[in-house]
């Protein structure tokens, strides 16, 4: 028994605990505004669901992983070898297990997916040519995992080779997959980030940052997380045999799901997120685009009389004024 990946999924599981419970406390508090109450109810759902499946995660992949050792270790101290050949060939229990964890690990994949691809949605101002092909892929990949899971079932249950076959080829697809789009939509979060970033320092504001601090805030926001362990789990589950395998990454994939998720919604409540700065470039765009009408209202009213300010410059001296308070409220 690998007692390693257990320790450490724990000790993951019980940081997770922690988020949870900030980012719960964070949601239920601090909605003023209708909008924000609807976005937060629906981030309070999706968050509580993914903290549910990652909960029975942990149970099933912990059952899973002692009960074998104990069927092992009763044969071995009683010398009774019948209950270790019925596990061997048909155990109900051995096969619920496998089959919950192929499939809550889908189910985990599919919330955490609606809640980065909506976060994508929105820093990228909600246009529907990024966010369909990235709903899409996402439908096609978790339709994979489903069938795996059905084809794993019945390919257990019925000691069906070809089915069982199908599952794992299945399996490997699904992974790679769910590789890519992972990848994709992060690729698309940690861009749009960047972009975002770039406009603001270029009016220089958060010029204070240093290289390393603006990674780390782009690995946060853009949920970089999840798709990383989804890689190196593949990557360690492809290029080492099983008896020598020295760590199972798989359950940091599914934990990593949840975590990634829910650290951004606690950086959007901190008001560190990057919706706080497409803000700040919306006033700068409305303060550039006011700023050359002040300067053509302040030539003209030296050339011409005053009797033809108003005309001239399309206002009062009193809108010109509000307009001036205006930018300063903006900057």
């Amino acid at each position: 028994m690998n007692i390693l990946t257990p320790q450490v999924m724990y000790f993951v599981y019980g940081f997770y605990v922690l988020l949870f419970g900030t980012c719960i406390y964070m949601l239920r508090s601090h909605q003023d505004h209708t909008g924000e109450r609807l976005n937060g109810n629906l981030y309070l759902s999706l968050t509580a669901i993914l903290f549910i499946f990652c909960t029975v995660f942990v149970v099933d992949y912990t059952i899973a992983t002692v009960h074998p050792n104990l069927i092992f270790f009763t044969a071995a101290k009683t010398g009774n070898y019948k209950p270790l050949v019925d596990f061997l060939m048909f155990d109900i229990e051995n096969i619920a297990t496998h089959a919950i964890e192929q499939l809550i690990s889908v189910l985990v994949n599919v919330t955490a997916e609606c809640m980065l691809i909506h976060r994508c949605y929105a820093i990228w101002s909600f246009r529907k040519r990024v966010v369909l092909p990235l709903i899409a892929a996402s439908f096609i990949t978790n339709a994979l995992g489903i069938v795996c899971a059905i084809t794993l079932i019945i390919g257990t249950t019925e000691s069906n080779y070809a089915a069982f076959r199908v599952s794992q080829v299945t399996n490997g697809v699904y992974n790679i997959c769910s590789a890519i789009v992972n990848g994709m939509l992060t690729l698309l979060t940690a861009g749009r980030i960047w972009w975002i970033r770039r406009q603001v320092r270029a009016h220089g504001t958060f010029s204070s940052d240093t290289f390393v601090q603006a990674v780390s805030k782009i690995i946060l926001e853009s949920g970089m997380i999840y798709p990383f362990f989804t890689v190196v789990a593949l990557i360690v589950t492809n290029t080492s045999t099983p008896s020598i395998l020295p760590f199972d990454f798989f359950p940091l994939t599914v934990l990593s799901a949840g975590i990634a998720p829910t650290l951004i919604i606690i950086r959007a409540r901190l008001g560190k997120n990057v919706e706080s700065l497409q803000d700040m470039i919306s006033d700068f765009r409305f303060t550039s685009q006011e700023s050359p009408r002040e300067v053509t209202t302040r030539s003209r009213a030296q050339v011409y009389p005053v009797s033809m300010e108003p005309a001239e410059t399309g206002g009062s001296e009193e809108q010109v004024i509000n307009r001036k308070e205006a930018q300063d409220i903006a900057v």
